[in-house]
């Protein structure tokens, strides 16, 4: 049996330094990857919730607002603003949309649906030229970077979303 040889200070232990200094490296890259991670939680690019979480876009005939970030499976809210001054309000979105998100719901619910080549295209009543807004819950069907066409009274916009697993 071979015994550890005894150190200055009167220890007999056996230490492997080389590792030791190797592990603790480690820990330590480990220790600035999991800041690194909150500190992007906190803004916002993981999910719900920060300051950069959402994306608000303007556009002549009104605004729309939509998260940056999502999770896959988890419901989200897509926002469209109209401006006033029309009896009848459109807003259109891409099959890719469509084919990435399902809509639970809709606030309110639109007078008319029109499926065209481009997308589709919900038509919404003004009273009396008013400001419209509209709420679309939406829960994500699959992960990955969506892009799609969003469009408000005939002035579109590309938008982007990750869908985080």
């Amino acid at each position: 049996m071979q015994v550890p040889p005894i150190r200055e200070d009167g220890l007999q232990l056996s230490e492997k330094r080389k590792f030791h200094r190797i592990f603790w490296t480690t820990e330590r890259v480990a220790w600035i990857v999991f800041a690194l991670i909150l500190g992007l939680a906190l803004l916002g690019l993981t999910g719900a919730g920060g300051y950069w979480s959402r994306i608000t876009q303007t556009l002549p005939t009104g605004q729309v607002e939509y998260p940056r970030v999502t999770r896959w499976e988890s419901t989200d809210e897509f926002r469209a603003s109209f401006n006033g001054g029309a009896e009848t309000h459109r807003l259109s979105l891409g099959y890719s949309f469509f084919e990435n998100f399902e809509v639970e719901a809709i606030q309110p619910e639109p007078e008319r649906t029109l499926t065209l080549p481009e997308g589709v295209v919900m038509e919404f009543a003004a009273g009396e030229g008013a400001p419209v807004n509209v709420i679309i819950h939406t829960r994500s069907l699959h992960s990955g970077l969506i892009d799609y066409r969003v469009a408000l009274d005939g002035a579109g916009v590309e938008a982007s979303i990750l869908i985080l697993p």
